[in-house]
């Protein structure tokens, strides 16, 4: 199946959960949020929350500096 990550689509297998389709990117955690049809996901919901072919997610990279 296919979905999109920032308007980049990735292959994943049936079944893959966000928590593995960013673990398996190798995408650090820390300071990002995903969104799923813009709405932020919870990262404690991350390992129940099922990719689903045709998804399209936004992850958002925290920033800190003035």
């Amino acid at each position: 199946m296919v979905i999109k990550l920032n308007d980049k689509s990735y292959d994943v297998m049936e079944g893959m959960t966000l928590d593995r389709f960013i673990e398996n990117l190798n995408i650090p955690v820390q300071g990002i949020a995903i969104a799923i049809n813009y709405e932020v996901v919870p990262r404690n919901r991350w390992p129940e929350t099922a990719l689903e072919d045709g998804m399209a997610l936004l992850m958002i990279h925290a920033v800190s500096g003035g």
